[in-house]
């Protein structure tokens, strides 16, 4: 007998330390008490066991725990019902409540003191609606409740204890007890990753469980952290899906971001910009079309804006995302929100960073054989008594790039204030390579008519000098010389750059070597007296002004201009090769002044209907005007050397040039977004566009819509767990346009001794917009309680009318056309993981990103029929681009990119031809061969973070 009583004391302990060590985590509120049992037997694996009578008289409960002990749990959901629980062998047996009867007489203790006290109180939101199923806990015990529907609680603890106050989706908070029986506590929100609201299009802001399409989210720290003069660099690594090429000329030099594969054959392929809402005129300038130009090279508008302002960034990969943005966003746009003042707090703030580079990979270079000959490139000659010194890394200097910010910030509950100042100087590998910048952003919010009316205006300013931007191609590049320098001879000479010319009474450049059919110049006569120096202004005043009318409704306003005015000058001094200027030197002088004028005007409407569905819908109209004048004067000196002004140049061989451009575009859009119960969405976009781009043609106006579907698994599956917090799937479709180069739609004729030349390009009044068609699917989850996230997408996109302008028979009196034709594919997939982990009040992190697109040229123009006579035309092949020994290619089936390069040449056994005369190996010029692609193969970054 004793022996049994022992088993079944010891049986009784393993259950209880079984039901102990089981825990549950559940939310809900107004749940039946079914749903809860089928909870605790999803997540312990006990079976709940209740007689259905019985259970009628359950009232539904409100809870809301987080690893809650099994036991703890049935009693916190049990507390104020009319049954009860016994556990045994992992069943949950629901019993009936017994009241206990009340004795006739209760003994008095003799002398007892109260250890514990009751104390009550509520738990409220920040909205000061009441929390129902909060959980208050002693801690340190075991001791647990949870809020009622009222918010209200009871619990017993010591004076010396501590109450901690939590619920799901709000920060934790505790509270000693002290001497109160009375604890009314607000918790505040905690943004978790999930409940996140990220900017769209038109800045219009939406949760991240509520995106049908894929958004990135880059925070401002992520940016400025390391700045090299251009913030998008910054972002290398760190987007899915985006290419971004930096331009070689250094700090503060433009950067090329293509999102999702070159889609346009002649069009744009760059991602739009948009500031607080409003979109960025950024034209690229400068950039290199051959092997022998590039030096003068410039920055782009994005790169004047200060990194140390952007609040964060949103990077909008494919058309569905970008949609309502219209023809300017059919490459994917990257959001931009500047800071601003913060309520009920004054802070100023200085952060300066200074970085230092150096060439990370040089060319390799033998330097054990002399000169073939005196005065020879080429190092095929005798071998050197003792190696030469001579390292081309010599000619480089170590880079320093300072940035210094300071900003204030204050702000009450109607007004909020917000100002910087930020200054960049950066010195380059280069010698004499400089870049300067000085920004300065005020920007002040109001709120007006108790709340209903807000006023959001800025300044933004930038004024910016670069001096000889690193160059590439051969003419004006100094590293052409330092590389082909014959290593057997004495570099240091090369350093006496000049050398006092008695005869013309000035400094005239040293370079016995010659220009080797390359026009190479003394590197260093090359970097101080060849002179390519660019100054810049711009300046960016926005508007915004929202009205409530309702809660439910209200109408916004948006107008902006952006002003820029830039001024490139080119001093070549006497002495330079004769190719590019006279014994006198050379001066000229391009000035470029844009303009860019926007206006928005637009409704939102943000409605609930019942408690399951919600509508959040934008209607509005825009118009954007953009101007720009662009004067080049110049040519060389004409009598007196160096000086470097308009009465000096020569008149008989002027660089000339005046060009203007002049765009506009008027749009209505719209966009909705039907929720139902927070876990279903969809999304539906439109926009009609009509620019001047296709003046004179019958498709000035151009339609294009979106749809999206997403669906929060998570919510929908009741499958919320430890291990998988969030799962949501989505997919979307979408249509956008791409307008043409300004006034192809038109008839020009150029100018040509001052009469118009008619034999020129063709007008075509059929002319239209390039259409991209896109879908994509993907999923968003998180894990580990969040500290796992992991976004994926698939798309693929399809573009067609691509431009062409095939050369037209002489019979038709014109030169060419320009016409639609074509198709170009994209597809491929995106993924993005990030893991945080909190080490008490360190936060560490690690982040992947992946992404791996496939291009393809489908069709080029196929059997296109001349208007004229009738001519049938096809294009299967085009050159695009490249020099006599390479070339890029497309061709039907090929990618966007391909390079093709000369083979050698053989002779008629197939054997490689050697020259008899030069015993030189020669290139066939008429045979190209594929050689590679210029895209990459896929793109790959890891990072990761440590915070304070």
């Amino acid at each position: 007998m004793k022996l049994f009583i022992v088993f079944m004391m010891a049986g009784l302990l393993q259950v209880q330390a079984e039901s102990n060590a089981q825990t549950v985590s559940f939310t809900g509120r107004n749940v039946a008490i079914t749903k809860v049992f089928k909870a605790i037997e999803d997540q312990t694996g006990y079976t709940v066991f209740a007689n259905k009578e019985l259970l009628k008289s359950v009232k539904p409960v409100s809870v809301s725990v987080k690893d809650m002990p099994l036991k703890d749990f049935m009693s916190s959901v049990l507390s104020d019902q009319p049954v009860g629980f016994e556990i045994h062998n992992r069943t949950i047996f629901i019993t009936a409540r017994t009241i206990a009867a009340v004795p006739t007489a209760i003994p008095a203790p003799e002398k007892e003191e109260p250890a514990f006290a009751e104390i009550k109180g509520s738990v409220k939101g920040a909205d000061g609606e009441p929390l129902a199923g909060a959980t208050v806990t002693v801690k340190g015990t075991r001791t647990t409740t949870v809020t009622n529907a009222d918010g209200n609680y009871s619990i017993e603890a010591l004076p010396n204890q501590t109450l901690v106050f939590s619920y799901v989706g709000f920060k934790t908070l505790e509270i000693q007890v002290g001497t109160r029986t009375s604890i009314d506590v607000t918790l505040e929100k905690e943004v978790g990753e999930i409940e996140q609201v990220v900017v769209t299009a038109l800045g219009i802001p939406k949760k991240v469980r509520a995106l049908t399409y894929n958004v990135q989210d880059i925070k401002g720290d992520d940016i400025s952290s390391v700045n090299n003069g251009n913030f998008v660099n910054s972002l290398v690594g760190k987007v899915a899906g985006a290419t971004i090429n930096s331009s070689s000329a250094g700090n503060g030099a433009s950067a090329r971001v293509v999102l999702r594969g070159v889609k346009s054959i002649y069009g744009n392929n760059n991602a739009l910009y948009v500031i607080d809402g409003v979109p960025m005129l950024n034209p690229i300038r400068g950039q290199a079309e051959d092997i022998f130009s590039g030096a003068g090279q410039t920055g782009d508008f994005v790169a004047n804006i200060n990194p140390d302002d952007i609040e964060s960034l949103s990077v909008l990969s494919g058309p569905s995302a970008a949609a309502l943005y219209g023809s300017a966003a059919a490459n994917g746009a990257i959001i931009i929100n500047t800071k601003k003042g913060q309520k009920d707090r004054t802070t100023v703030g200085i952060s300066n960073t200074t970085t230092f580079t150096s060439p990370l990979m040089l060319p390799s270079f033998q330097n054990t054989y002399g000169p073939s000959e005196v005065g020879s490139y080429q190092s095929w000659g005798e071998k050197l008594s003792t190696p030469s010194t001579y390292k081309p890394s010599d000619f480089f200097q170590t880079g320093v790039n300072s940035n210094t910010n300071v900003n204030f910030s204050t702000g009450t509950d109607r007004n909020q204030t917000y100002i910087s100042l930020g200054h960049t100087n950066s010195m380059g590998i280069i010698p004499n390579n400089e870049f300067g910048r000085s920004n300065f952003t005020v920007r002040n919010t109001s709120n007006f008519l108790d709340g209903k009316m807000t006023l959001d205006v800025g300044l933004m300013g930038g004024l910016i000098k670069e001096q000889n931007m690193i160059s590439q191609g051969q003419y004006f590049n100094p590293l052409v010389a330092v590389y082909l320098f014959p290593p057997g001879d004495d570099f240091n000479k090369a350093k006496s750059f000049e050398r006092y010319n008695a005869s013309r009474n000035l400094m005239t450049q040293v370079w016995t070597y010659g220009d080797n059919g390359l026009m190479m110049q003394n590197p260093y006569w090359v970097t101080q007296r060849n002179i390519f120096e660019n100054k810049k202004e711009r300046y960016m005043a926005t508007m915004a002004l929202r009205y409530q009318l309702k809660d439910w409704i209200s109408i916004s306003g948006r107008a902006k201009l952006d002003n820029g005015n830039e001024r490139n000058e080119r001093r070549y001094a006497a002495g330079t090769n004769t190719l590019f200027a006279s014994e006198f030197g050379y001066y000229s002088q391009n000035t470029i002044n844009t303009r860019q004028i926007y206006g928005e005007l637009m409704v939102n409407i943000n409605k609930s209907f019942g408690t399951d569905f919600t509508l959040n819908a934008n209607i509005g109209s825009a118009v954007e005007d953009v101007r720009a004048i662009n004067s080049l004067f110049g040519g060389r000196l004409a009598g007196v050397a160096n000086l470097y002004t308009y009465r000096n140049i020569r008149t008989s061989d002027l660089d000339l040039q005046q060009t203007s451009d002049t765009r506009q575009k008027q749009s209505v859009f719209g966009s909705a977004q039907l929720g139902y119960k927070n876990w279903l969405f969809m999304d539906v976009t439109s926009r009609n566009d009509w620019a001047s781009t296709l003046a004179g043609t019958n498709n000035m106006s151009f339609f294009y819509p979106s749809v999206g579907l997403s669906a929060v698994l998570t919510d929908v599956l009741d499958i919320r767990s430890n291990k998988l917090s969030f799962l949501k799937v989505r997919a979307s479709y979408a249509e956008v346009g791409n307008e043409p180069l300004a006034y192809i739609s038109l008839p020009t004729y150029p100018l040509a001794g001052g009469l118009p030349v008619t034999n020129t390009r063709r007008h075509n009044p059929n002319l239209k917009p390039e259409l991209t068609k896109s879908w994509e699917a993907g999923i968003n989850a998180a894990f580990l309680n969040n500290a796992l996230r992991l976004d994926a997408t698939i798309y693929s996109a399809s573009t067609y009318n691509q431009f062409f302008e095939p050369t037209l028979s002489s019979t038709t009196g014109t030169q060419s056309m320009i016409v639609n034709g074509g198709r170009v594919d994209n597809r491929g997939i995106e993924i993005a993981a990030r893991y945080t982990k909190k080490f008490g009040e360190l936060t560490w992190g690690t982040s992947l990103t992946y992404s791996l697109n496939q291009n393809k040229v489908a069709k080029l123009l196929d059997n296109w029929v001349n208007p004229v006579n009738g001519e049938v035309i096809s294009l299967r092949e085009l050159d695009m681009t490249g020099t006599g020994s390479y070339k890029m290619v497309l061709k039907e089936g090929g990618r966007m990119g391909d390079i093709y390069v000369n083979t050698l040449r053989v002779d008629e056994h197939g054997a490689i031809y050697v020259d008899p005369g030069s015993n030189q190996v020669v290139a066939n010029p008429n045979t190209f061969v594929y050689a590679g692609n210029s895209n990459p193969r896929y793109n790959l970054g890891w990072g990761k973070y440590i915070l304070l």
